[in-house]
């Protein structure tokens, strides 16, 4: 029977991933207050004045139009503007990880000079050829990412020099020039990203990530340890587009979005939501164009249930109607577990190393990942929650001993 959508639910997921050729986008002249707040932050370390960019006074975190309260698929234009973030961020990361020449002068045989670019370099100036939006101007929270803000704090300033290359494909002057300035704008990316400030952001931020890694990891082997079959649910909880443009309170729409959070947790902890719940596993996470949303694993007892992705969305429709009043959206990933090249998802038995390899390896980090919005935005706030839903009293294996031995 075909699968049919029920109200509140998403035909996509939240923060989908687009790979989506950029054009130039419209030009944007930083003004003196433009400080990246990594800079700002370490002006007040040292005693500077500097006016603080205060979040419950900004109206800039959702500046797209407010659709009717149905979701949409993103527009062409959105799935622009988040590939050029993503990119920016893996770029930036990549030069600075790196310890080669990006740009170098080769000499061919015949003793013309030749421009060498290493592939950090490419994608560096491939990601400038396709550019961004107004947007990347307008949304002040863009820039909170500080990778991000690495990129168009040096585009900008480079931007004369970029353009050239785009254009020509080498500058005024020359091969040796070329290189020469290519490496300057390298070496400044190197500098902005090795601050200190910043490197202890991204060292916190990844530290945790591996923390919630090694304890989702010890959880799930205890599951095993009590049932040979799992039934792990994948669902994206969200809200309707255009929800938190009708507010210019960023911390009351969080203590808000927490509240409702704690619901839903303390429900699917109770059985409320389905039945059978052993572990419960989400993470809130910030996106520039969808807002607030969670990455939720839901891990069931897998004998006697079977219909995941009617389990899935259950647990979608809970929050949809019985949470947020209508105001929620998910997005069932078990329904689509089809297209998924490693499975971590659906029935899941204790001798699948394939899947559970995929569960830890792929579902659970993807779940832990580093958010570095969220890190940024709200730095002293927890936004990972895990539920174990088992004992230790009760993990002594029933029934006949396994057949297979069990590495978990």
């Amino acid at each position: 029977m075909e699968y049919e959508e029920s109200p509140g639910e998403n035909s996509h997921p939240f923060d989908e991933d687009w790979n989506i050729d950029w054009d130039w986008g419209t030009n944007h002249s930083p003004s003196d207050n433009d400080v990246p707040w990594w800079e700002g932050e370490e002006r007040l370390a040292r005693g500077e004045n500097l006016q603080q960019w205060d979040m419950n006074d900004e109206e800039l975190f959702f500046e797209e139009e407010v659709s009717d309260d149905q979701e949409e698929l993103l527009s062409e234009s959105d799935k622009k503007f988040i590939a050029h973030l993503r990119r920016a961020e893996a770029v930036i990361k990549g030069i600075f990880d790196s310890r080669e020449d990006h740009f170098e002068v080769v000499e061919k045989k015949n003793g013309k000079l030749k421009l060498f670019q290493s592939l950090h370099g490419k994608e560096f100036l491939k990601v400038g050829k396709k550019g961004c939006d107004e947007r990347c101007a307008q949304l002040r929270v863009v820039d909170k990412n500080p990778y991000v803000g690495i990129y168009h704090k040096v585009t900008r300033r480079w931007e004369y020099e970029l353009r050239a290359m785009v254009e020509y494909g080498v500058l005024a002057g020359g091969v040796s020039r070329t290189v020469n300035v290519m490496n300057k704008i390298m070496e400044e990316i190197k500098d902005e990203a090795s601050r200190p400030i910043i490197q202890d952001f991204s060292r916190r931020a990844d530290r945790a990530a591996k923390d919630r890694k090694k304890a989702a990891t010890a959880i799930i082997d205890r599951c095993f340890a009590q049932r040979s079959r799992l039934l792990v649910l994948r669902v994206d909880l969200g809200y309707r587009k255009g929800k938190f443009i009708e507010s210019e309170d960023f911390m009351k729409d969080m203590k808000m979005v927490k509240k409702e959070w704690t619901l839903m947790s303390d429900s699917l902890k109770s059985g409320k939501v389905a039945p059978n719940v052993m572990a419960v596993f989400g993470k809130l996470e910030y996106g520039v164009l969808a807002g607030f949303h969670y990455h939720l694993v839901v891990i069931m007892k897998g004998s006697g249930n079977r219909q995941d992705i009617n389990y899935a969305k259950m647990v979608g429709q809970y929050w949809y109607s019985e949470v947020t009043g209508g105001e929620g959206r998910y997005f069932n990933c078990n329904r689509i577990k089809h297209r998924y090249k490693k499975l971590g998802i659906g029935t899941i038995n204790y001798h699948e190393k394939d899947k559970i390899d995929a569960l830890k390896g792929v579902v659970i980090d993807y779940i832990v990942k580093s958010d570095y919005y969220m890190s940024a935005l709200l730095p002293s706030k927890k936004t990972f929650v895990q539920l174990s839903c088992t004992n230790k009293e009760q993990m002594v294996r029933r029934g006949r001993p396994r057949r297979y031995l069990s590495k978990v």
